[in-house]
């Protein structure tokens, strides 16, 4: 058995030794054939036309990199240059340019340079793939060699655990060497000494990794201490072979947990041990940049944070990896330890990174701010104890503070976080299974006080270092607004999930409170002339603060009432202070008040005890009305953002009132009746036509007024075809709901109306639209008039019963008379279609009258009702003719 364990390892030792040699061998052939290949250009050169190579060196006496210094020419053999580009003889008034061969050539070969490095410009990521895919391949292949060598052992258990850990480092260390030698002896760098170096590096991982997990021959702490070495190493290589080295060891460090995992689930071991790779990534970034490096080291970094979110172990950690990777992100690169210098310090001009990391860091730090909201929505707030809670939630905030201090580009993240945090917070509790679509549950008791303490606690630093970031005199307008609102923002969301906690008397109380100090304090500012940032956003939060407290007092539904009083305070802020940069707010509050009433049937539901559709839809288009009128004049352009708002909440009042009463004040029954139908294709096609309107005056609205318009006359047509398909099934919602009344009953809006409605469009709404409308109206008409006709000799208009043979010679007769009117009219008027739709409906008289009336008829009658249809066409033509004289017939 020993001397089989001793034939496996040399041949293991073979291969990796022949490996080698054969990279020497390739190393070795590709320099001879670089050699060779320069050689033959230099020759082909010096052979050419030497008359126009020498005006070539006359016009350009020095070819000038784009770096600045010369660039040195084609050697030949003795290290001379070729003859064709060396002058035969200077002008005496301009001497000879220097020979910079010499010093180039000697350069290039006692210091790699890093042209030799970076990747040309022009090359895109899919041509270098084609030119190193080989490369790339073989280094992983290498890599993987070393991590399943350790697992080879492992399974087989062929030699002891410090044996297998050793050959491990030995096979890494054997590997970093050979890239090494090759580097130097060929002159410069090539990606295939990167993946040798890739390999040994992910190597060490793993047989770092194996002695800790698999072994425990180190402590944690030494074993992590040995992989941030071996990280320093792969960095110190990555400067002297290139960004490919960077990729291959960030990928391999990242993924060797996982290839060479005990099943433990040490998943918060894991995260340390990504904030270490992360770190060595980064401090690799500083000297050899590549977008595609970040971008790897945030993947990575976040992918152990998702990890995290299938278990519990890492419960109140997240939080301080999140922070702690923000940290890295910000300082590292930059060496900005402490975080104090502002974006595009002239100190940062040294690292060669710096200038390429900063447009990246506000996306970037995005990233860290949606886990940390995901991982609240995750977790919840589970434990009473209010310490693991800050411990967990604060670090993340900390830093985004100091951080933004000096640079303007980073205030909008705090804002995002609070809100982000708040909004999490709201959707944990969310409870989508009960009896209601959604409902809100409220924490358990005994959770409620420590939630308090910890949203005040939250509330009062995000406040405090918004104030301490306001001094610094940078993006003040953002400070000031997060200074202000923060307690009020957290106020209601405390309210939803503890209320329980206080009575509403004091909730009401400290809202009312905030409001009293925020107005206070904000006329104070006013008058000892504080910064126009500050006074704005007191008295934005002072009157917020008001109607927070007054919709507290009544029911959850005057919440979105709340949202929408701010707009008068809002727009008479800006009017007052001449603040058009609070436009955004203004749009975002319009925008958040639409949508929730527009979505209200769908979202929380409300008590039937009051009429709160009134006062909150209602209420809401005054408020963005009031706006309107408040803004007309100074800024136009949110005066028209507020009227579009404000006729939108004016369809959807009206559309809820009219439920409210029709189902007995349950707005949002979840009911269709036949009046509900009849109102809102008025509704909605009477608010079509205003919007269309709207939209001719509109300016760079018209296209919104014209798009809802159309939707809106596109629900009204909906309506009106599901009362036809209704009437024709014969549903008994629809004929029931008509009446016996003859005449004055639900027949004139349900069946008269939508020919009003439709001659309507065809007079004032899109010209494209305009000659189907009319036909619209033609035909919804006819059908009224036969309903009508239906409904007084049946007392109703199902269509299921039998029909008399007088019914049948009445709808003739109307017809008839129809038919008459729109041919006489239309040939007097000139009206084509008018003349052309009295034809058809008289042609369908017709049929009528030989297939249906007269086919039981004999005799005299017979006779008669022939010698009275024929008279009438006689009539007909004789009139048509006798108006065609006087009027061009537009049926000629």
């Amino acid at each position: 058995m020993d001397n089989l364990v001793l034939l496996g390892v040399l041949l293991i030792l073979t291969v990796v030794v022949g490996s080698f040699l054969g990279i020497f061998a390739f190393a070795e052939v590709k320099s001879l054939r670089g050699e060779v290949r320069r050689l033959r250009q230099a020759v082909e050169l010096a052979s050419g036309n030497a008359p126009a190579a020498g005006r070539t060196a006359a016009t350009s006496p020095a070819q000038v990199s784009p770096g600045g210094a010369a660039a040195p020419e084609p050697r030949v053999a003795g290290g001379l240059p070729p003859r064709a580009n060396v002058p035969e003889q200077a002008p005496p008034d301009e001497p000879a340019p220097p020979e910079p061969v010499a010093a180039a050539g000697s350069a290039a070969r006692t210091e790699p340079s890093r042209a030799a490095v970076a990747v040309p410009a022009g090359d895109t990521f899919w041509e270098r793939m084609q030119q190193n895919w080989m490369v790339w391949l073989g280094g992983a292949c290498v890599a993987l060699s070393g991590v399943f060598l350790a697992r080879y052992g492992i399974e087989q258990g062929l030699l002891g655990p410090r044996v297998r850990v050793a050959l491990g480092l030995i096979t890494a260390l054997a590997l970093y060497v050979a890239s090494e030698v090759l580097r130097r002896r060929t002159g410069g760098s090539h990606p295939t000494f990167a993946a040798l170096a890739g390999g040994g590096a992910i190597t060490a991982f793993a047989a770092i990794l194996s002695a800790v997990h698999l072994y425990q021959l180190f402590e944690p702490g030494p074993a992590f201490a040995m992989l941030a070495l071996v990280a320093l190493v792969t960095m110190w290589l990555a400067r002297l072979h290139g960004p490919v080295l960077a990729g291959i060891g960030m990928l391999g460090a990242y993924s060797v947990p996982i290839l060479v995992s005990t099943g433990g689930g040490n998943v918060l071991g894991a995260m340390v041990y990504a904030l270490i790779i992360t770190t060595s990534v980064l401090l690799l970034l500083r000297h050899v940049y590549r977008n595609w490096l970040w971008f790897g080291l945030l993947a990575g970094a976040l992918a152990w944070w998702l990890i995290s979110m299938f278990g519990h172990q890492a419960d109140s950690w997240r939080g301080p990896y999140l922070a702690a990777l923000a940290y890295l992100l910000l300082a590292v690169v930059s060496g900005d330890w402490l975080l104090q210098r502002r974006a595009g310090d002239a100190r940062d001009e040294a690292v060669a990174g710096a200038s390429g990391v900063d447009p990246l860091l506000l996306p970037s730090l995005t990233l860290p701010v949606a886990a940390q909201c995901l991982s609240i929505f995750r977790e919840g707030f589970v434990s009473s104890s209010l310490t693991s809670a800050l411990w967990a939630w604060s670090p993340l905030p900390l830093v985004l503070f100091v951080a933004s201090r000096r640079r303007a580009a980073l205030a909008p993240l705090p804002w995002v976080l609070l809100l982000g945090q708040l909004a999490a917070w709201l959707a944990g509790r969310l409870d989508q299974w009960g009896e209601a679509s959604v409902r809100l549950l409220p924490l358990p008791a005994e959770q409620q006080g420590g939630f308090l303490a910890f949203l005040a606690l939250t509330a009062v630093l995000f406040s405090a270092c918004a104030l301490i970031n306001f001094r610094m005199g940078i993006a003040r307008f953002w400070w000031a607004s997060l200074a202000v609102m923060a307690p009020l923002l957290s106020l209601p969301v405390g309210y939803m999930l503890a209320g329980d906690a206080l009575s509403r008397y004091w909730w009401c109380l400290y809202a009312a409170v905030f409001g009293a100090v925020f107005l206070y304090l904000g006329s104070r500012g006013a008058g000892r002339g504080w910064h126009k940032s500050m006074v704005v956003w007191l008295f934005i939060a002072g009157h917020f603060a008001y109607s927070l407290a007054a919709c507290l007092w009544l029911e959850q539904a005057s919440l979105t009432l709340a949202m929408a009083l701010q707009l008068v305070p809002l727009a008479w802020i800006i009017r007052r202070f001449d603040m058009p940069a609070l436009g955004w707010l203004l749009k975002g509050v319009l925008l958040l008040v639409v949508v929730r009433l527009t979505l209200n049937p769908w979202l929380l539901s409300y008590g039937d005890n009051s009429h709160w559709s009134l006062w909150t839809y209602g209420g809401a288009a005054l408020c963005a009305w009031l706006a309107t009128r408040i803004l007309r004049h100074p800024q136009p352009a949110l005066a028209r953002w507020a009227e579009a708002a404000a006729l939108h909440l004016l369809v959807l009042t009206l559309w809820a009132e009219s439920r409210y009463w029709l189902y007995d004040g349950h707005a949002f029954a979840a009911d269709f009746r036949f009046a509900e139908a009849v109102i809102n294709m008025w509704l909605f096609a009477g608010l079509g036509l205003v919007y269309y309107r709207k939209s001719l005056l509109a300016g760079s609205f018209s296209r919104w007024y014209d798009g809802y318009g159309r939707l809106l006359m596109l629900a009204a047509a909906v309506n009106y075809l599901g009362i036809l398909l209704a009437t024709a099934a014969s549903e008994p919602w629809v004929w029931r709901s008509v009446g016996a009344r003859p005449l004055i009953n639900m027949l004139l809006p349900a069946f008269a109306g939508p020919a009003l409605l439709a001659w309507l469009v065809h007079r004032w709404y899109l010209p494209g639209v305009r000659r189907l409308a009319g036909l619209v109206s033609a035909l919804a008409a006819f059908i009224w008039i036969s309903l009508e006709v239906r409904h007084l000799w049946q007392g109703n208009i199902r269509l299921d019963s039998a029909t008399a043979t007088g019914e049948l010679y009445t709808y003739s007769a109307v017809w008839l008379a129809l038919a008459v009117a729109a041919i006489l009219i239309g040939s007097w008027r000139g009206w084509r279609s008018c003349y052309r739709g009295g034809m058809a409906v008289l042609a369908l008289v017709i049929v009528k009258l030989f297939l249906v009336d007269m086919a039981g008829l004999e005799g005299l009658l017979r006779v008669a009702s022939f010698m009275g249809m024929g008279l009438a066409l006689l009539g007909i033509a004789y009139l048509h003719q006798r108006l065609g004289h006087r009027h061009p017939s537009p049926g000629q």
